[in-house]
């Protein structure tokens, strides 16, 4: 049952990202995009929903999921970079005496998008792209006994696809769905310069 409620709550997520993608074709317009550019430095500093570490009954030790990540542009359409995000979850076992444990989780890895203002012609406060992730995940599990102390690493990786909505030429909103880091939805503001 875990499994199916995880689907249903991503698949919620997944309608939000569709209404943001709507709503930036309807802000389209004509004239060329400016919003992304080769050389151009962008930083995202957002909070990530619905990990896919952690399963049903566990309660967040943090409500979200802090995530910070960085690119640069190689050519108009081509940012490369990296990024860096935790996770934390923590389970009560109801029914043995208060036993409870912690997981937490950290991301770090590359990361690169295709941007793709300039073949959908976009408004250049509109920037829609979506880009792949590659990086490594450290866990660590614990308990409230002491009995149970372990940590555990691999590789991560992730698809992702995005928007970013410049309410200033420095400015944006940005939103992130897809399996990669430590959320399937990340959601903050972005800064270009």
């Amino acid at each position: 049952m875990p499994y199916f409620y995880s689907l249903y709550k991503m698949k919620k997520q997944l309608y939000f990202i569709a209404f943001f993608t709507l709503i930036s074709y309807a802000g389209m317009s004509q004239s060329k995009s400016s919003s992304f550019n080769n050389g151009d430095n962008l930083v995202n500093i957002g909070i990530g929903v619905g990990s896919p570490f952690f399963g049903s009954g566990y309660k967040a030790s943090l409500p979200i999921n802090p995530s910070i990540s960085y690119e640069k542009g190689v050519t108009d359409v081509i940012s490369v970079g990296g990024q860096l995000s935790y996770a934390s979850a923590k389970f009560d076992d109801d029914f043995d005496s208060g036993y409870s444990f912690k997981e937490s989780a950290v991301y770090i890895g590359a990361r690169g998008s295709y941007h793709f203002n300039q073949a959908f012609d976009l408004d250049s406060k509109f920037d829609v792209y979506g880009g792949v992730s590659l990086g490594y995940v450290a866990v660590s599990v614990s308990d409230n006994t002491g009995s149970l102390g372990a940590t555990a690493s691999g590789v991560g990786f992730g698809l992702f696809g995005g928007g970013k909505y410049f309410f200033s030429p420095g400015t944006a909103i940005y939103a992130e769905v897809g399996y990669q880091s430590l959320s399937f939805l990340n959601i903050g503001v972005a800064f270009k310069f």
